[in-house]
């Protein structure tokens, strides 16, 4: 039975918005949900959910149609989750767009938002310890766009959900999401003839398929809880585990040359990150997933080998 809640996301036909949309097709419990989004839809929606073409930067749209569509609950989903050439575009739709949202929900006093960060909130340092608990301070790499936009969205959402306690707010921080549907270059990597290393670190890589991410999101959205909750399948793999799981050689260079060649490969517009992103493989971080386990009762179907798989087998 329909509850009467209508559900406002941003961000609606990326990645994960689109297969959480097949995910609340098959749930009741949202009256309406309006889908806004730059994207056009590729198909008619089911007659509860409505299509509005909307920036996340238009602030002043996106109010009105969360107004005139009486939203109480928000998924806020748009963001740049893959590296451009232009930070300050980047840092625009990402901290702007989320003042937008945080705007709208104030202003029409929403009970319930949730926001999409990632476990790059943490940061990538050779010092960070394992299995990071949703407490643990976030740090942003330096030079890594990415994962400082993260941090300072977090600020700016914490700083919200302290001033308006009225509004359940809830910040999920996903690890990698894969699976057949996924295009990243994080794939891309894993297309290539060998997994690429550094000598002497073999760091935990964390995983997560993206029937389980969306299933993730889902609990956030319709349980009565607030604060962060971690997102991952597992303990994950080692990166050399990884390798073997998807049979692959693993090719571990020095750090002296991998940073310069990727530096200039960069430069030259043949990779689409720079040597701050090898943060990411030289220092990967990993999280505790008690809390969302506990408290949002989550349990994945797909362990993080199986969630590589997943992607690999479409390759073949």
């Amino acid at each position: 039975m329909a509850t009467g809640k209508v559900l406002g996301l941003t961000g609606s036909f990326g990645y994960i918005g689109r297969r959480l949309l097949e995910r609340l097709k098959r749930s009741e419990d949202f009256e309406r949900v309006l889908c806004t989004d730059i994207i056009e839809p590729k198909e008619k929606l089911p007659e509860r959910f409505e299509y509005h073409h909307c920036d996340i930067l238009d602030g002043e749209k996106l109010h009105r149609i969360f107004k005139e569509g009486k939203v109480d609950t928000v998924l806020h989903l748009a963001f740049i989750a893959n590296p451009i050439r232009n930070r300050e575009f980047e840092h625009e739709v990402d901290i702007a767009g989320t003042r937008n949202v945080l705007n709208a929900c104030e202003s029409l006093g929403v009970r319930k938002l949730v926001v999409t960060s990632s476990d790059c909130a943490y940061g990538f340092f050779p010092d960070t310890p394992d299995y990071l608990t949703e407490d643990a301070p976030l740090r942003a790499t330096p030079g890594f766009p990415y994962a400082e936009n993260k941090v300072e969205m977090e600020k700016i959402v914490a700083e919200f959900a302290e001033r308006v306690k009225s509004c359940s707010v809830v910040v999920i921080r996903p690890c990698t999401v894969f699976g057949p549907n996924v295009k990243n270059q994080t794939s891309d990597a894993m297309k290539q003839p060998f997994i690429l290393g550094f000598t002497g670190c073999d760091p935990i890589m964390q995983f997560i398929h993206e029937e389980d991410a969306v299933e993730g999101f889902y609990l956030a959205l319709v349980k009565d809880v607030r604060g962060a909750f971690n997102l991952a399948a597992d303990e994950g793999l080692r990166y050399r585990e990884m390798a073997k799981v998807i049979e692959k050689p693993f090719l571990a260079l020095p750090v002296w040359l991998i940073y310069p060649l990727v530096e200039a490969l960069y430069r030259l517009h043949l990779l689409p990150f720079g040597k701050a992103e090898l943060s990411y493989i030289r220092y990967p971080l990993s999280m505790s997933i008690e809390r969302i386990q506990k408290e949002l009762g989550f349990r994945p179907k797909y362990s993080t080998a199986e969630a590589l798989m997943a992607f690999m087998d479409t390759l073949k």
